[in-house]
């Protein structure tokens, strides 16, 4: 499959990435030959035999029960900063 610079410009565009023009060549090539090789592998690995794993697997779970937990003021007394009601920590964005 051959990566056109309309392609290279589309998926750089998702993935968020600028190219300048003078490397849009190079991108392609690149590209073209990630997925050539991507193709002969694909030609060359035989997946009949491979049986499907994905699914199908029941996880064993616990069902979701209200217990109780430790009384809120004891926490509190264990946290370094705390108003009356809830934990105080450092703020994390400006």
């Amino acid at each position: 499959m051959e990566i056109t610079r309309e392609t290279a410009r589309y998926v750089a565009k998702l993935s968020r990435l600028e190219i300048a023009d003078e490397d849009m060549d190079s991108v392609c090539r690149g590209l073209t030959s990630i997925l050539s090789y991507m193709d002969e592998i694909n030609a060359s690995i035989d997946t009949e035999a491979v049986c499907v794993t994905g699914g199908g697997f029941d996880c064993p779970t616990r069902p979701d029960t209200v217990q109780p937990s430790m009384a809120r003021a004891l926490l509190l007394d264990n946290a370094p900063e705390h108003s009356d009601e809830t934990l105080i920590v450092p703020r994390v964005v400006e």
